[in-house]
């Protein structure tokens, strides 16, 4: 980001915060623009980052015999909801079916995490990240299954702080027709995740 954006950003940040009643001449205020910025950049980093560079996570494969599941449980992310720029907190659960190749599975937290770091509806974003799991070599399977604590559900509006959205993306195996093989890979996952 170049310094003339940052600048404009802050700039911005503290006309809303003195639009909101706030003394920036207040000590625990006066940097407050500044960090909501650095804040900003932070929770979106993912949004300037391109296609090659999300695909070049998957790229580093192992030769491996293994065809059958690879999950990964529970994995944490933050996101931004896009139409309140209110924070959203995951669990995700992702999984694949290799041929041939496997990649570090470190990369499969590095690629939800980046996905996650934008304001990106919950549906789009599982979407996504089964899309790009679909893309690493000999993959004939993917899934990612989300729980969302929206805030702007539990902060404002309907204020339901139990309330969680889940969501799913399944592609290949898990959901070519009703055939035994999609059958079992489906229910193999659920019982895996723990039936969520």
């Amino acid at each position: 980001m170049s310094d003339l954006i940052r600048e404009g950003a802050e700039k911005l940040l503290e006309g809303i915060s003195k639009e909101l009643g706030l003394d920036l001449q207040n000590e625990n205020f006066a940097d407050t623009p500044a960090r909501m910025s650095r804040m900003y950049r932070e929770i979106l980093s993912g949004v300037d980052r391109t296609d090659e560079q999300v695909e070049g996570i998957l790229k580093s494969a192992f030769p491996c015999d293994n065809d059958q599941l690879v999950l990964i449980k529970d994995i944490e992310a933050f996101s931004l909801c896009p139409h309140h720029f209110l924070p959203v907190h995951y669990k995700i659960h992702v999984a694949y079916i290799p041929s041939g190749e496997v990649i570090g599975l470190s990369k499969l937290s590095r690629l939800v995490n980046i996905l996650a770091c934008r304001p990106v509806l919950q549906e789009q974003f599982v979407n996504d990240v089964s899309d790009n799991l679909m893309k690493i070599k000999g993959t004939v399977g993917a899934a990612c299954i989300a729980e969302g604590e929206h805030y702007c559900m539990t902060m404002r509006g309907v204020k339901q702080s139990q309330a969680k959205t889940i969501t799913s993306s399944l592609k290949g195996v898990f959901l070519e027709g009703n055939g035994h093989k999609a059958q079992q890979a489906r229910q193999e996952l659920l019982q895996l995740i723990g039936n969520r």
